[in-house]
């Protein structure tokens, strides 16, 4: 089937679904949507013109913490008082990842399974890796030692 207006190939689902024109040549607006976190379990999603979410996903972006606050512009608003630590962007690098289990491979045959183990959980503490990475190299550890 073609579309209606320029006379493309229509996409197949797109067919079966009932439109006779293609997603260029459409004149419905593009939905967008805002993440709706209400605490750690049981987000979702608000769908939205696209226009809409854009601004509001901006907004949220550089103002997170703020819009709780009823979208007031002050930067101190901190009812818990938490302390803002190092970004997490940078913990676990793929080097510092290399580097850990290097050490963990050496210091399981220089000194055995629990030395390696806490080396690793102290890396973990100190953010040189990321926990994900910690859990991989816990595994790596204990399938080498069975």
């Amino acid at each position: 089937m073609n579309c209606k207006k320029c006379n493309s190939k229509l996409a197949t689902k797109r067919a079966e679904l009932g439109f006779r024109v293609c997603t260029a040549c459409s004149e419905v607006e593009a939905y967008g949507c805002v993440d709706i976190v209400y605490h750690k379990t049981g987000n979702t999603v608000q769908v939205m013109s696209k226009e809409q979410a854009a601004s509001v996903n901006k907004y949220a972006r550089k103002r997170f913490g703020t819009v709780l606050k009823g979208g007031s512009k002050s930067t101190t608003y901190n009812p818990k008082g938490i302390i803002k630590g190092c970004s997490t962007t940078f913990i676990g690098s793929d080097t510092s990842y290399e580097k850990v289990g290097e050490m963990m491979m050496n210091l399981l045959d220089a000194k055995g399974f629990d030395t390696a183990s806490h080396y690793i959980d102290k890396q973990a503490d100190n953010y040189a890796i990321n926990g994900t990475q910690a859990f991989k190299l816990k595994q790596l550890l204990n399938n080498i030692s069975l």
